[in-house]
């Protein structure tokens, strides 16, 4: 018997097993999204053993072969291409780990597979809609689609889409902020006129100008917790926290998409803020290494081209003046004056 197929059996641990412990672990350390995205992954190589009357795999029987097999699979089961590189990336994190462990030496099996992210439909809407939804009159726009009523359901109805429509401008005006970013976002987060927050998915840190209409925001929905909005309540345990936070996540696309609705079919998402912001600085001819350090994007090539670091003042003002030529708000001279 060979010395890797000994440590598979003397552990226990086939490849799936393995991939369970790292959930539970994750789990344990309050990576709870990365659990899930483990678990959904898990989930799916489990059912394609299946169709080979397998309960699980050892490392040594892994192979490059095994691996095209199963996203061949994936694609047969009409799943998108960013979905199989998803399963894919996933499954190849853990077994990099168990390379780490000793578990296996053999870092071929994901070779061949592909593991990109390919470009999507356009996700960006002009900076002439992004002012029209913030203009949008919602009651009435209920009151035509006809389905509402008057009374309570009416008005439940309009303060979940108007507050759906602010976290968005919220998110625009703050640099493309993303919905992630905003729910976990604290009080202690302000500090004079910045939001001084770190990124959770790049850990960088990001200082943004509280633009009027994002105080405006601030102001219309106080919270009655340490969070800065009131999109989550629950503090302490991870796992209800995340919880809550995919609920609410699920809602407010739910409401952004009948917002879409309401300006002429309109596709938003909570990543359309974003995409917008980003779109829209382009368009204001932003040099784009100051969209991506603005962005608190991880990839740093076109940044360190042309200068190590940016002067936030000179990030803060590009943002300023992006906002003051989408809502026509006074400049600070004017608010002064």
């Amino acid at each position: 018997m060979k010395p890797k197929e000994n440590d598979n059996r003397r552990t226990g641990n086939g490849f799936l097993a393995f991939l369970n412990s790292e959930i539970e672990r994750q789990r344990h350390n309050g990576h709870i999204s990365v659990a899930n995205n483990y678990s959904s992954a898990a989930h799916s190589f489990s059912r394609f053993l299946k169709t080979m009357r397998k309960a699980d795999m050892t490392f040594r029987r892994m192979t490059p072969r095994v691996i095209s097999d199963y996203e061949a699979w994936l694609q047969t089961s009409g799943l998108c291409r960013n979905t199989t590189s998803f399963y894919i990336r996933a499954l190849q994190s853990v077994y990099h780990k168990a390379v780490r462990m000793g578990l296996t030496d053999d870092l071929r099996p994901f070779s061949g597979t592909y593991r990109g992210v390919a470009r999507t439909s356009k996700r960006a809407i002009d900076m002439s809609e992004v002012y029209h939804l913030s203009t949008l009159d919602i009651r009435s726009a209920l009151l035509s689609i006809g389905d509402y009523g008057k009374g309570k359901r009416l008005d439940h109805m309009q303060r979940q889409l108007e507050f759906a429509r602010d976290i968005f401008i919220f998110c625009f005006c703050a640099r493309g902020l993303t919905f992630v970013d905003l729910a976990h976002m604290r009080k202690s987060d302000i500090i004079g006129n910045l939001l001084v927050y770190v990124r959770r998915k790049t850990k960088q840190r990001i200082e943004v100008q509280i633009e009027p209409m994002m105080q405006a925001v601030i102001e219309r929905y106080p919270s009655n917790t340490d969070y800065l909005l009131p999109i989550l309540t629950k503090v302490g345990n991870m796992e209800a926290v995340y919880q809550q936070y995919r609920y609410a996540l699920g809602r407010y696309n739910a409401n952004l998409d009948m917002l879409g609705m309401m300006l002429g079919g309109l596709k938003l998402t909570s990543y359309v803020s974003r995409h917008s912001w980003a779109s829209a600085a382009r368009q204001q001819h932003v040099p784009l290494s100051i969209i991506s350090q603005s962005m608190g994007h991880d990839s740093e090539k076109t940044t360190e081209i042309y200068l190590k670091s940016l002067d936030c003042n000179v990030i803060n003002k590009t943002n300023h003046d992006l906002l003051n030529n989408v809502f026509m708000q006074p400049s600070a001279e004017t608010e002064h004056a």
